[in-house]
């Protein structure tokens, strides 16, 4: 750690200097995010990829390869807020995708706003907005030195993976409509979409998707590295009787709203995020002035198409070989409309995936399954008898058991003590491996591993009195698909990729947490940290000291 404040006080003070020596200010900074990529499947797929995608990406660019989430848990929406915020749920506030408001009495997801409507949809809902993300984003902080002439335009198949990167001060923040096909904003944004997304909107391109049939893009050899395409592995489709190919997406939609479901589900969903970036460079200005714009894209289906088939599947590693094409495209149409070398990219995911459940257990690997209503009538019989009678715990949630406080105030009790004598019934039960409760992670540090991830995640208003992991490979039933949000690795290391203006091409395996990216771009756009920003400047990066031949 002292070896990493060196380097990067270092670089600080000679950033002026690497600047002079001709690293350029790129005109465009795109920051691309793909739903659940783990760290594995670019060296897992990268020989049956072309060379224009991922593979131009490594060969001209520079990677971090010992990249990791440094919070619990690992979830789209703290996972897309801290690559932009440059700091953890502990201080941006988006301590889940959504949480329990103590105040409400109920859930509260992560973009909620009741203060803004959506627009460009007629489908009732609640408003979209990054109001509950406590920090500001790179973009913002591009939006505040440039006295508002940078641009901030992200877009995503998903609601908080566009809020959340576009921040409190975007010009345009989008993301897809199940519903209607169409992609839509709130007015925390805008009071009506604006021509270019209209236009796009009026195209149907979600209709010309989901009509499309899903077939394995390569031949057999382009697999090998995934499970038989027939396996006990993967949730199957309503519609079909087996997960196999090919998907007649026709077939599979249903007839009534989500009509557009499919769509997510599927490589096609990253075609048509891919369309409405092209279509936001070559309608919009972004890049065109020698003022710094962002361009945040999230890739969603990924993510849909991992929950449903598993890191092994054959879908996945489709999906992957598609994507691959979709990069290229992008990479195409930057070159065309913003200028090769006038544009620096990052690429990552905002988190990684376990393997699934079913299958660990069946090939004799650590894993196993806890059950929500088991533990959680355990946890409330346990403090019955323990305190007498009484709903002592009002919910669980995010692996987070919130306490009745009134209840306890009005029996005298010290909230600690009821803390802790939930904490130890935990401790003996199946599959736990870490017990925190909130007044020890607050007050007191082992520098355990899970323990400081937790530490990291906690912001106090939005956290609950007790929270605990499980073991290693255990999740809440021995079922299909993959899933995500521990600490461990297999959800935490993730892919990091930097390219373009200001990137010299290399490699490093130093470790690096993924709150490191918002102030590495913002050096390279000559901008003021994010206000909350506790991630330092990837060194390796900016000087280009570590290069290597590149694949």
């Amino acid at each position: 750690m002292l070896r990493k404040l060196l380097l990067s006080a270092l670089l600080l003070g000679s950033a002026p200097a690497l600047l002079a020596q001709g690293t350029k200010k790129p005109k465009l900074m795109v920051g691309i995010m793909v739903d659940q990529m783990r760290a594995d499947y670019l060296p897992r797929y990268l020989d049956q990829m072309g060379n224009d995608g991922f593979k131009r990406l490594l060969r001209e660019g520079f990677e971090c390869r010992n990249t990791h989430y440094n919070y619990i848990p690992t979830v789209t929406g703290p996972g897309h807020s801290s690559v932009y915020t440059g700091t953890t749920p502990r201080y941006h506030g988006i301590v889940g995708n959504s949480w329990y408001d103590r105040r409400l009495r109920h859930d509260v997801y992560c973009t909620d706003d009741t203060t803004v409507q959506l627009v460009g949809t007629t489908t009732k809902s609640m408003g979209v907005s990054a109001r509950n993300q406590l920090s500001t984003t790179l973009g913002d902080e591009m939006k505040m030195v440039s006295n508002g002439r940078s641009k901030v335009i992200a877009l995503s198949l998903k609601d908080r993976a566009s809020a959340l990167p576009a921040g409190h001060m975007a010009d345009g923040a989008f993301w897809f409509d199940i519903n209607t096909g169409n992609f839509i904003s709130s007015t925390y944004y805008m009071q009506a979409l604006p021509k270019w997304v209209v236009d796009f909107n009026a195209q149907k391109k979600a209709d010309y998707y989901r009509q499309q049939t899903w077939t394995p893009l390569r031949g057999p050899e382009a697999y090998l590295n995934s499970v038989a395409d027939s396996n006990a592995y993967e949730k199957i489709f309503k519609g079909k009787t087996a997960a196999t190919f090919p998907y007649e997406l026709g077939k599979l939609a249903p007839q009534n709203p989500p009509a557009y479901e499919t769509v997510n589900v599927s490589p096609f969903g990253d075609n048509l995020l891919t369309d409405l970036a092209l279509a936001a460079l070559a309608n919009t200005d972004l890049g065109r002035d020698d003022v710094s714009d962002l361009l945040a894209i999230s890739y969603s289906s990924p993510d849909a198409v991992g929950h449903t088939f598993g890191p092994l599947s054959k879908e996945e590693n489709d999906l992957y070989l598609r994507l691959d094409l979709e990069i290229a495209r992008l990479l195409q149409a930057l070159d065309k409309t913003v200028g090769k070398g006038n544009y620096t990219i990052f690429l990552t995911a905002d988190h990684g995936a376990s393997e699934v459940p079913k299958y660990l257990a069946q090939h004799h690997a650590p894993s196993g399954a806890q059950h929500h209503a088991t533990l959680n009538q355990g946890a409330a019989a346990y403090l019955t008898q323990q305190l007498g009678p009484g709903q002592w715990i009002e919910t669980e949630r995010n692996n987070m058991y919130y306490l009745n406080r009134p209840l306890i105030a009005s029996r005298k009790l010290e909230l600690a003590r009821v803390q802790d004598l939930l904490a130890d019934y935990l401790r003996d039960q199946d599959g736990i491996a870490q017990v925190n409760t909130t007044t020890q992670l607050l007050t007191s540090s082992t520098g355990a591993f899970l323990e400081e991830k937790l530490q990291n995640g906690l912001y106090y208003k939005r956290f609950g009195d007790v929270r605990f992991e499980l073991e290693p490979g255990w999740t809440w039933e021995l079922g299909v698909g993959a899933t995500h949000g521990s600490g461990y690795l297999y959800d935490s290391h993730v892919p990091l990729l930097w390219f373009g203006a200001g990137i010299t091409p290399g490699v490093s395996y130093e470790p690096h947490t993924i709150t490191d990216i918002a102030p590495t771009a913002a050096m390279l756009v000559e901008s003021k940290l994010p206000s909350a920003c506790t991630g330092e400047p990837i060194v390796e990066v900016l000087s280009s000291k570590s290069t290597k031949k590149r694949r």
